[in-house]
């Protein structure tokens, strides 16, 4: 016979749940702070939480084919995804059925390497080839191979890339397409090869305040990440026109001190006798010039 679990009493907003295990709780709390009461009204009234609750809240192969049937429906749909076969599967399927934007935050390098890996910018090239007026941006951690990758993407494929500086504190990929549909993919471990290994707990949501919830993160985290790069470049022209400053400052101060001998020997000319009037002549217009040459460098 098996042994039976012993359940675990925890209060949580101030009702009181069993759950048979910690993971169930920590999976709770993370869900209910999620979607407050549209997590309330998925669980429905039960007071006790299961591990089978969970396996329920796994689709099988029949609840991930009704996910793609709903989606262009009106249907608000929330599902929660276990299989990362499926979640890679849906996020494919769901680039091909875009129209107007794709939007895709990598909170790791890492992230971006494997969906490389697994075929994903080769099928961002067969989503632009079909429609070009699709508006693609990715924002991701950049390392050098990102780097190089981003110029390319950007050059025959238009795709705007945005260099995620700081580690979001977002543990998770987000797949946002035409502001309708979201899929977030909890980070379980960057140190993984592929995705399959790397990623936990996925969701998908059609709910209007859900999805405009991820956009309205993805599109401030952009902004301050352009914000970011304007002020790079104007510090960049800041600290070029002070190299032009201290060059120009040099080149006065090197005029200053030729100028200097120039109008002390004139004027030790000028004091001496000369043959002809020419000569006096000369050395006062060398006298002149050198002295309003001096005044326009102090000016300067």
């Amino acid at each position: 016979m098996f042994e039976k679990k012993k359940s675990i009493l925890e209060e949580i907003d101030g009702n009181q749940y069993l759950f048979d295990s910690k993971v169930c709780i920590s999976m709770f709390r993370r869900l209910a702070n999620l979607y407050g009461n549209e997590f309330k009204n998925f669980i429905g009234n039960e007071q006790y939480v299961s591990d089978v609750f969970w396996d329920k809240a796994i689709p099988k192969e029949q609840e991930f084919d009704e996910i793609k049937n709903e989606i262009g429906t009106t249907n608000e749909t929330f599902k929660i995804i276990k299989d990362p076969v499926q979640v890679q599967e849906l996020a494919f399927h769901l680039g091909k059925l875009s129209k107007n934007e794709i939007l895709i935050l990598f909170s790791t390098a890492n992230a971006f390497h494997r969906q490389e890996r697994m075929g994903a910018l080769v099928k961002l090239q067969e989503i632009r080839e079909n429609n070009d007026k699709i508006k693609i941006r990715i924002l991701t951690p950049f390392d050098k191979d990102i780097h190089s990758i981003s110029k390319k993407l950007k050059n025959e494929l238009n795709v705007e890339m945005m260099n995620l500086r700081e580690q979001s504190r977002i543990r998770a990929s987000v797949l946002l397409v035409d502001r309708k549909f979201a899929l977030y993919v909890e980070l379980k471990d960057d140190t993984k090869y592929t995705s399959y290994e790397a990623i936990g707990l996925s969701i998908f949501s059609s709910i209007r305040s859900t999805v405009i919830s991820y956009v309205t993160i993805f599109e401030t985290m952009w902004k301050q990440e352009q914000v970011y790069q304007e002020l790079s470049e104007l510090q960049k022209q800041v600290k070029s026109q002070e190299v032009i400053n201290i060059e120009l400052n040099n080149t006065i101060a090197d005029l200053k001190h030729s100028i200097k001998p120039i109008v002390a020997l004139s004027n030790v000319m000028r004091s001496k006798k000369f043959d002809s009037e020419d000569q006096v002549e000369f050395v006062d217009i060398i006298t002149k010039n050198a002295r309003k040459l001096e005044k326009i460098v102090d000016d300067v």
